[in-house]
């Protein structure tokens, strides 16, 4: 009974150290310290689960395929490819694509609050269209966040596949649906708005120079669903960015030296580390018998649990490393649909959050009603969750 003591004590202490600011990883570790101290199995499980975490080649591919990321992300910002891309796309494609391509492709860059970036470049087209702050808004969020469901370089899919075992390409290829319906509910809340469509004639149609321009994300993305790992394809997106900026040595240097985010390479491992000390100390075991006998149906607790977390914390990869150790070892067998369940139900939370670091800083961008906002936003978010249940009960794979 103390393990469960302490794993419960483990998430009151989560949210308030968060709450309150503290560093993510740190936090995790705290957390697993706890579920340590109250597992009864004495100091050794520290030594155990530090070996554990140490040797498993998962953790060193996962750090590193974060770390690659954020140098990828940087990259493309500092070199000024991302913009020029844009500006070539602005030559041909109608309004009401290219401002949700816009925010978009800032999407696949991995950092918190990016929206803001993608904000002023959907200025000028959404000015000239006269939309409303709070039209500029939901697109702005909507679209940025849409590579949840296909993208096999978001860190939260990668960690949210990493922790369940399951082959990133089978997420993808089960939950692409969910991605194409995500595009076609935000078009059908945004088009209403939009009158005018034509591109802008005063852009030289560029096909060429936007090709080239999203061949670093491209080819990224089509080596890693051939199964190169994840660090080396970003690696190669790396390189082809340099090749095509003739960026020097030095500069290259700088990129990893400025680029990596390592507070997110330390959340990772710490995420990893909370895993496992979940597991060694038993809790999850004392925690099954007590819902089982509770007759809680694990269901509901798949879609209430990752919600709330995934609210609260307003951070998808941070939900993902505070739920699934905790509700991953509760299923006999995972697959691929029980996975999507957590998962999107941490994505629905944390896109309605009002914690949402992008909500936040585009709101204030745009100086737009949050409550009109919220009026837009809530009801997608709500009907792609359902669906997205019903898609799934439908493949079987939850019964």
């Amino acid at each position: 009974m103390l393990e469960l003591v302490g794993l419960l004590a483990a998430f009151v202490v989560i949210f308030a150290l968060r709450f309150k600011g503290f560093d993510f990883a740190a936090t995790i570790l705290i957390a697993a310290a706890i579920i340590g101290l109250t597992s009864g199995k004495g100091l050794g499980i520290f030594v155990d689960v530090t070996a554990e975490t140490v040797k498993d080649p998962t953790t060193w591919e996962l750090c590193a395929a974060v770390a690659f990321i954020t140098v990828l992300g940087y990259a493309l910002k500092e070199t000024g490819l991302m913009v020029e891309l844009i500006d070539k796309l602005r030559g041909f494609l109608p309004s009401r694509f290219l401002l949700a391509l816009i925010p978009a492709l800032f999407g696949i860059l991995a950092m918190p609050g990016g929206a803001l970036m993608s904000a002023p470049f959907n200025d000028p087209e959404a000015e000239r269209l006269k939309l409303k702050p709070e039209h500029r808004t939901f697109i702005n969020i909507w679209f940025r966040h849409v590579w949840y469901w296909a993208s096999p370089i978001s860190p939260t899919t990668i960690v949210a596949v990493s922790l369940t075992g399951i082959a990133l390409r089978d997420f993808i290829a089960v939950n692409f649906p969910l991605f194409l319906l995500t595009w076609v509910i935000g078009f059908a809340v945004s088009w209403r708005w939009i009158k005018k469509e034509t591109p802008d004639p005063s852009k030289r149609r560029d096909y060429w120079g936007s090709l080239v321009g999203l061949s670093p994300i491209i080819i990224t993305v089509v080596l890693t669903l051939v199964d190169v790992p994840i660090w080396a394809a970003v690696g190669v997106g790396i390189a082809i960015v340099v090749i095509l900026k003739r960026v020097d040595l030095s500069g290259t240097v700088v990129f990893f030296r400025k680029g990596v985010k390592w507070d997110i390479v330390a959340a990772v491992f710490a995420t990893l580390f909370f895993r496992y000390m979940i597991v060694a100390s038993g809790s999850v075991t004392t925690l099954l018998q007590s819902i089982l006998a509770a007759g809680v149906p694990l269901l509901l607790l798949f879609i209430i649990i990752p919600i709330l977390v995934g609210t609260i914390s307003a951070n998808p990869t941070m939900g993902i490393g505070i739920v699934f150790p905790l509700l991953v070892p509760l299923v006999p067998q995972m697959n691929v649909n029980i996975l999507t369940i957590m998962y999107a139900g941490i994505v629905a939370g944390y896109n309605g959050s009002p914690m949402h670091l992008c909500l936040i800083l585009t709101n204030q961008y745009y100086r737009s009603d949050l409550q009109k906002v919220y009026r837009y936003l809530i009801p997608p978010i709500v009907l792609l969750f359902v669906l997205m249940i019903v898609y799934h009960l439908v493949l079987g794979g939850l019964w």
